[in-house]
């Protein structure tokens, strides 16, 4: 069951426009995924939607009111457990989708059909597994059309960075973190 989401305004246009974006938004997903899957695997990321005024962002948690040039739409993927990435989907005033991550379906169907076996927390435990600090160890998800990886790094000057496949859990690439000052 859809969860209504209330903005903090009173211009009615604004709401009605952010939940169009939402259905839209459901719709593009729900071309790689089931209603059932999305209940189970989605999630709208309320820290990360946003809506685009001018040079500045704002968010869900913001009073707004005027509307916007632009809504930025993000759902979360989680599955076992871990949130492997986002989908983001942009939309200008008129409803017009401007951009969305289309790749990013892919690995959702391929993570739901057991394709890619690799989520965070195991990439976590094979970069542990091979030298990683756990202190500040951020893994990101990266996705094309052929290639599905997790990017491992440290933060700090020096420090080995580490790519994993998703599929095969093989590091894909590695090296060393530099910062040029």
């Amino acid at each position: 069951m859809d969860k209504t989401v209330k903005l903090r305004t009173s211009n009615k246009q604004l709401q009605s426009t952010f939940d169009s974006c939402l259905v839209l938004t459901k719709q593009l997903i729900k071309a790689k995924v089931s209603d059932k899957e999305f209940e189970q695997y989605l999630s709208l990321s309320k820290r990360a939607t946003s809506f685009e005024y001018e040079n500045v962002v704002w968010h869900i948690s913001d009073t707004l009111f005027q509307l916007p040039n632009g809504y930025q739409i993000f759902y979360d993927f989680i599955y076992n457990g871990d949130t492997i990435t986002s989908f983001r989907a942009d939309f200008d005033a008129n409803l017009r989708v401007i951009d969305y991550r289309r790749f990013n379906l892919v690995a959702f169907r391929k993570f739901i059909d057991e394709e890619l076996p690799i989520t965070e927390s195991k990439a976590r435990k094979i970069a542990l597994g091979n030298g990683m600090k756990e202190q500040g160890l951020d893994l990101i998800f990266y996705c094309s059309t052929d290639k599905f990886y997790w990017e491992c790094k440290n933060d700090c000057d020096g420090c080995i960075y580490l790519d994993i496949d998703a599929k095969t859990g093989n590091i894909i690439g590695q090296g060393k973190v530099v910062y040029q000052y």
